[in-house]
C-alpha cells in the first residue's frame, strides 16, 4: 500500500513540474494575438449584447491585435468591460495558438419597475439595476403606480440601505415570491402600487385585482394565493371577480363584480 502511495506521489509530483514548465514557457512566450472571439451566455437567443457591442467597448481592436501574450493585460481588458451595466461577468484568456477568448456572462432582468413619472428600469434576480436596451426588450413582470421618483445610480443595488423599505424594495421582494412560484409565476403579470401604499397583483388571466394590502405577512398570503388558484384555477370563472382579497388573516375574500 505504501509502495502504491509513493508512485502516485511520484507521479503527481512529476505532473506538476511538466505544469509549471509549459506555464512558465507559455508566460515568456511571444505569441502573437491573431483573434478575438467573444461567448455570450443568456438564457434566451437575444439579449442586451452583441460580439459587436463588447468588440466596440474594447474600442481599437487593431491595437490588441499587435500584442504579444506577455503584452496583454486580460485583467485591464476585463474592467473595461465590467463597466457595461449589462455584464454581470467576464472571464478572459489567451490560447497557445493566439486566440483571445473572451467569456461573458450576462444580466438577466425579472423584474422592470416604473416610477410615477413613467421612467423605468430592470433588475436581476442578484439586485442589480439595468438600463433599458434599443436592442432587447425581455418579457417580464412589470411593476408600476406609486413608486416615487427613480434617481438610480446603476453602481447602486436594491438592497442597499437606500431602497430598504421603500416601494421599488418591497415591489423586487414581491416579485421574488412570484419568481420561486411555478404557478403564480405563470398567472401574475403585474404588481402595483396604490395611493396608500399597498401592493395590488394585477393576473393574466380573467379582469380582477388580487390586494395584498402592505407587505406585512407576504409569504403567507402568496401561499393562500397559490393554495386558492390550486383548487379554483381550472373550475372558476375569473372574469365574474371584481377583487381577490388577501389582506385578512387566514381568508380570502372575493367580491363579485
Amino acid at each position: 500500500m505504501l509502495r502504491i502511495f509513493k508512485i502516485v506521489l511520484f507521479i503527481l509530483t512529476v505532473l506538476g513540474l511538466v505544469s509549471l514548465t509549459v506555464l512558465v514557457k507559455y508566460e515568456n512566450t511571444d505569441i502573437w494575438i491573431k483573434d478575438i472571439t467573444v461567448n455570450i451566455y443568456r438564457p434566451t437567443e437575444i439579449g442586451f449584447l452583441s460580439s459587436e457591442i463588447v468588440l466596440n467597448q474594447l474600442g481599437n481592436i487593431d491595437s490588441i491585435h499587435n500584442l504579444t501574450l506577455r503584452e496583454t493585460e486580460i485583467e485591464s481588458i476585463e474592467e473595461l468591460l465590467m463597466i457595461n451595466p449589462h455584464i454581470e461577468n467576464v472571464d478572459s484568456y489567451v490560447t497557445l495558438d493566439g486566440k483571445l477568448l473572451i467569456n461573458i456572462c450576462e444580466k438577466v432582468p425579472i423584474i422592470r419597475i416604473y416610477d410615477a413619472n413613467g421612467k423605468s428600469i430592470y433588475v436581476d434576480k442578484n439586485g442589480n439595476f439595468i438600463p433599458l436596451s434599443n436592442r432587447y426588450t425581455p418579457r417580464v413582470i412589470i411593476a408600476s403606480g406609486y413608486i416615487g421618483d427613480m434617481n438610480i445610480n446603476l453602481s447602486n443595488n436594491i438592497h442597499d440601505s437606500t431602497y430598504i423599505d421603500t416601494p421599488l424594495n418591497n415591489v423586487f421582494q414581491i416579485n421574488n415570491l412570484i419568481a420561486k412560484n411555478e404557478l403564480l409565476k405563470s398567472q401574475i403579470g403585474q404588481v402595483y402600487v396604490n395611493s396608500i401604499g399597498e401592493y395590488d397583483l394585477i393576473p393574466i388571466l380573467g379582469n380582477h385585482i388580487i390586494k395584498l394590502g402592505k407587505t406585512v405577512n407576504v409569504e403567507e398570503k402568496m401561499e393562500n394565493l397559490t393554495s386558492y388558484y390550486k383548487k379554483n384555477l381550472v373550475t372558476e370563472d375569473w372574469d365574474k371577480y371584481r377583487t381577490i382579497n388577501l389582506k385578512y388573516k387566514d381568508q380570502i375574500v372575493c367580491t363579485k363584480k
